[in-house]
């Protein structure tokens, strides 16, 4: 019994944790306009943004993605993983990010997320 209420203690901690709780954003845009999402990220250690899943392809368009380092850096490696979009239709889609090493086949259960609703007009 006591495992279980263990268990079920992390389980909640887990769920309130505000690191593993995807950040919200809202996007608005207009047909066949391009809009840029920056996330700050350190190239040196290995970890950048990239997309959790593939993008609704009928609404939007990942038009290049890079990253920018920044003028002024203390590591010389700290910047912007930058993504460009390109609306396609008007409606309604997602775009979730993951901060995480691309080289590793498995997303930790607690990488760091965001997330962004784009309302295309």
């Amino acid at each position: 019994m006591k495992w279980l209420i263990s268990f079920l203690f992390i389980l909640a901690q887990c769920q309130t944790d505000p690191d593993m709780i995807p950040e919200q954003h809202t996007i608005r845009a207009k047909v066949g306009e391009k809009f840029t999402i920056e996330l700050p990220g350190s190239i040196a250690t290995g970890y950048s943004w990239a997309l959790a899943n593939p993008v609704d392809s009928q609404f939007v368009h990942l038009e290049s993605q890079t990253h920018q380092e920044s003028e002024k850096t203390t590591d010389g490696k700290s910047g912007m993983d930058v993504f460009v979009f390109k609306t396609l239709k008007q409606g309604k889609t997602t775009l979730d990010f993951v901060y995480r090493r691309p080289f590793n086949k498995q997303i930790p259960a607690d990488a760091k997320r965001e997330s962004y609703t784009v309302q295309i007009d």
